[in-house]
């Protein structure tokens, strides 16, 4: 009998970065007992060519191997490869920027072709005008071509992004104001709204996304099949407006909606909602002056699965398919996803 072919499980496979700043890199696959070759770089394309190219740093058969950091100042990809030749590449899905908490990259899904999303190529984050210095050269080193900015005009202009003097990256407004969001807020500060309320909110927003705003992420895909961008896509706390754009790309490039709905909520890991629960209950009262309770804000904070599928059940229920959303509130037809996916994949 044939052994089967070693076969990395691709949602199995992380890095993570300890507190000392060392990495620690998890793996499982089809067999348990095949060593695997783990190589380190400070970009990724030289592994998309399909050699390991850059410098091994471990040889070992358990499924995980911590591995030293050479340069904390240097976001590094990593190279797994198994004595069968089946290889992975990985990298920490969360940047470490303290200026921009919930900063991801959407590398290593993968599609149902079998291709994954390629990483150091679509970003996600909130706003960028509390970057740090050490930050801004972080982010310049990813070589960002375009930075799309969902927040509001008025968002931008009182809370411009930081990026540095040094950064070529083109900077698009794509402004979206979801329109149940001010009513909703008059009544939270007449005091009259409960947590049914905030929640059936953020439902009511990604509703509104797809009902009224759709032109704005046409507009997106419009820039990113002009040239093979390296794309930042954000909003204000990167997590509503933002989480759209991102359950757009990957659903056009063949993510399967679990793994969508997966990345989305690790908004919930990596925004810091406890540090802004106190920062808005100090700062919002309602009319009577007093302070609005922790359980009508935590879900406009938070994000929730019944968010982004509500997105998802409103476009199933005014285009006949997928595939017709796509080319009807996208423009996207099969020529257009075909090229972004050979660029977005590999």
């Amino acid at each position: 009998m044939t052994a089967e072919r070693f076969r990395f499980h691709t949602n199995a496979c992380r890095v993570e970065r300890m507190p000392d700043q060392d990495y620690l890199l998890v793996w499982s696959g089809s067999e348990p007992d095949t060593a695997v070759t783990v190589y380190i770089a400070d970009y990724p394309e030289q592994f998309y060519r399909g050699v390991a190219s850059g410098q091994a740093v471990a040889h070992t058969r358990e499924h995980g191997v911590k591995i030293a950091n050479p340069d904390v100042g240097i976001r590094h990809y990593f190279y797994l490869v198994s004595e069968g030749g089946d290889a992975i590449i990985i990298a920490e899905r969360k940047l470490p920027l303290l200026g921009s908490p919930n900063f991801r990259d959407l590398g290593g899904y993968e599609a149902r072709d079998g291709r994954r999303m390629r990483w150091g190529k679509v970003f996600r984050s909130g706003k960028l005008s509390a970057l740090s210095d050490v930050d801004i050269a972080a982010v310049n080193r990813l070589g960002l071509t375009l930075v799309c900015d969902f927040r509001k005009v008025t968002e931008q202009q009182l809370d411009p992004s930081r990026l540095g003097v040094d950064h070529s990256a083109r900077l698009q407004g794509l402004p979206i104001s979801p329109g149940s969001a001010d009513s909703f807020m008059d009544n939270l500060l007449e005091g009259i709204i409960d947590i049914e309320d905030a929640a059936g909110l953020m439902e009511d927003i990604n509703r509104d996304f797809v009902i009224n705003h759709l032109h704005q992420y046409a507009r997106m895909f419009e820039l990113l099949l002009e040239q093979e961008h390296k794309v930042l896509i954000h909003c204000a706390s990167g997590k509503d407006r933002t989480g759209f754009a991102a359950a757009l790309i990957l659903d056009v490039l063949g993510v399967p909606e679990q793994d969508i709905v997966e990345d989305y909520l690790l908004t919930n890991t990596h925004f810091p909602v406890d540090e802004e629960l106190q920062r808005l209950s100090k700062s919002l009262t309602d009319r009577s002056g007093k302070s609005l309770p922790e359980s009508i804000l935590r879900p406009l904070l938070e994000v929730h699965p019944d968010y982004i599928n509500a997105c998802f059940h409103e476009i199933d229920q005014r285009y006949q398919s997928r595939e017709h959303f796509y080319e009807q509130a996208l423009d996207l037809d099969e020529a257009k996803i075909a090229l972004l996916r050979d660029r977005y994949l590999h």
